[in-house]
């Protein structure tokens, strides 16, 4: 299955993440991050989540935190919240064929990354997307 790679400009994260949150909200997800020091170490992508339920993907826009990244998952009192706190970029690898959404992933600074794998490809087929 072959697959492209859309960057989603920053003025339009907080409306990018809301539209996905809103989209594929109680989708099972699986989160891994990838850090420096997993690369350096040779100790692969560090599993967060693994087929939970997205409560929501956003971004923080006011206070100390403003410009930070959230991801929440899971279900009643089996939640996990992961924060991005320094975001540089954010990519959507879409189907080829479809455009339906297959794995986010959020750069960080230092040179760690975020991903964010849906179980079921997301059709998110829109004007923040498509180029």
């Amino acid at each position: 299955m072959a697959h492209t790679t859309k960057e989603i400009p920053r003025e339009q994260w907080a409306k990018y993440l809301a539209d996905i949150s809103k989209r594929v909200r109680n989708e099972r997800v699986r989160v891994e991050s990838i850090t420096m020091e997993s690369i350096s170490l040779d100790t692969g992508d560090q599993e967060i989540a693994r087929s939970l339920p997205l409560v929501e993907i956003s971004l923080e826009q006011k206070g100390s935190d403003s410009g930070a990244v959230q991801i929440v998952a899971g279900h009643d009192d089996d939640v996990i919240t992961h924060r991005v706190l320094e975001p540089e970029r954010i990519s959507a690898e879409l189907d080829a064929d479809s455009a339906a959404l297959e794995c986010l992933e959020i750069a960080e600074r230092g040179g760690g990354k975020l991903l964010i794998f849906f179980e079921r490809a997301l059709d998110v087929e829109g004007p923040s997307v498509r180029a």
